[in-house]
């Protein structure tokens, strides 16, 4: 192993880690940053779209190209003026649909535990569903943003762990070397020797 390609696995792991942190800090930088980058790749496709939209005959251009262009040129200038909006609005519409889940898994283990008499702790998942989906409405717990924390703090971990693994291994690796020449090396005919004795 060169010094090289050992310089670049110890740089490449601490620029992960340093990204991932910025995931974990900057969270709502972050997802603002990503919905502007998506914002700007739908935009650049709805434009490829409209020139060839432009540059087929008149008899071949269809209404879904059209609605392709519009579609995308709308959600282009959505995410990147609106990328906080949409955040929010992604956190409404998930916590939305998690609070009416838990409202009916709640509703179902009551009936459940009216007839089996089942114990109370049935009732602890679709509780905490329902505080996770009422955080989500009011904007306490933004999806997007707990997401990129999330992945912050993945990177920061596999950094680290493999980080410490290699240099672990930089450390042994002479060690490993001396016990792999030391071993014996065994011929095929020697393996053949031994079954017959």
């Amino acid at each position: 192993m060169n010094k090289d390609s050992t310089l670049d696995k110890i740089v490449s792991s601490i620029a992960l880690f340093c990204i991932g942190l910025c995931f974990v800090v900057w969270a709502d930088q972050v997802t603002e940053w990503i919905a502007i980058l998506f914002g700007i790749i739908a935009l650049i496709y709805a434009i490829v779209k409209l020139i060839t939209f432009l540059r087929l005959a008149p008899e071949r251009r269809t209404t879904l190209l059209l609605l392709y262009v519009i579609l995308s040129f709308a959600a282009g200038v959505l995410l990147v003026s609106r990328a906080s909006f949409i955040k929010e609005a992604i956190s409404f519409v998930i916590g939305i649909y998690i609070i009416l889940t838990s409202s009916i898994q709640l509703l179902n283990v009551s009936d459940f535990r009216r007839r089996t008499k089942s114990h109370a702790g049935s009732y602890l998942w679709p509780a905490i569903g329902i505080v996770v989906g009422i955080l989500c409405v009011t904007g306490q717990f933004i999806v997007p943003n707990e997401l990129a924390r999330l992945t912050g703090l993945v990177m920061m971990v596999y950094a680290a762990v493999y980080l410490t693994g290699f240099l672990t291994f930089s450390r042994n690796k002479n060690t490993i070397s001396k016990a792999i020449k030391d071993t014996p090396k065994i011929r095929e005919g020697e393996i053949v020797k031994e079954k017959k004795k």
